[in-house]
């Protein structure tokens, strides 16, 4: 049976553009609460205009980089809304580089945001949704955390990191009413690929389909409705997730063609 999302408090990070943003909008529309966190005060200030002022849209600034900044935050909205009924860890920043372009600093930015950010975004609400007997916690990842594509070795690993953290977080949660899922959407058509971090010689950029932040907005409302695992939501995810099962090696000499620009 569907869950009923009216009123129902709604955490999303990176809610101030791109899939947050969309996000904001189409939870606001199901008339939940959402709780919107961003670095950017102007641009979360403009959402909650947008989107009907605080009785819809409570804003937080905070970057989920940031340790400290993270647990003021979730000190605060325990205070101000108490546990959110849905946490949805969105924020995350992109790395195009070879593997052996990538260096340290960058491999630790990409995992600060991606991987300790969304740790630090779920993990302050987990007892008391477990002690509340509800909740449903919602990660953004790629495909390219089901199966890593060349040029993407540190943001493939940090999405791959995501999963695994999945999994052994839905045992520990069993039967306290808390759920997981991902959502694992191909290229978007938002701000985020402008804000990758690039390093060493450009490379191939092949991408069959680009979805909408809307889109990717509307799938993360139905997995919020559920309690499924996990939803990839492009045909050649679908088709590279089940490629890779059957048949690693030639789904690598394919994607070896398609991307690896030869020196």
């Amino acid at each position: 049976m569907a869950i009923d999302l009216r009123e129902k408090r709604v955490l999303i990070t990176g809610a101030s553009s791109g899939i947050g943003r969309a996000a904001a909008e189409a939870f606001v529309a199901e008339q939940s609460v959402v709780l919107a966190v961003a670095r950017s005060k102007d641009r979360l200030d403009a959402l909650a205009v947008e989107l009907g002022g605080p009785t819809r849209v409570a804003t937080f600034v905070a970057d989920v980089a940031d340790g400290p900044a993270m647990e003021a935050l979730a000190k605060t909205i325990h205070e101000t809304h108490g546990v959110p009924d849905v946490v949805i860890a969105n924020a995350g920043i992109g790395m195009d580089a070879r593997f052996d372009s990538t260096s340290d600093d960058d491999l630790r930015k990409v995992f600060e945001v991606n991987v300790f950010g969304v740790v630090r975004t779920i993990r302050p609400f987990l007892p008391g949704m477990v002690a509340r007997g509800s909740g449903r916690i919602l990660i953004v990842s790629s495909v390219v955390g089901k199966r890593g594509i060349p040029n993407y070795a540190a943001y493939s690993g940090s999405k791959f990191a995501l999963h695994g953290m999945a999994d052994a977080l839905r045992p520990e949660l069993y039967g306290t009413g808390v759920t997981v899922g991902i959502v694992c959407p191909s290229s978007t058509t938002t701000e985020f690929a402008e804000r990758k971090l690039r390093s060493g010689p450009p490379q191939k950029d092949v991408r069959v389909q680009k979805h909408s932040a809307e889109s990717v907005a509307a799938a993360l409302v139905r997995m919020a409705r559920s309690t499924r695992r996990e939803l990839i939501l492009s045909p050649e995810g679908k088709l590279m997730n089940v490629v890779n099962r059957l048949a690693p090696g030639i789904l690598d000499r394919i994607l070896a063609k398609a991307l690896v620009r030869k020196a």
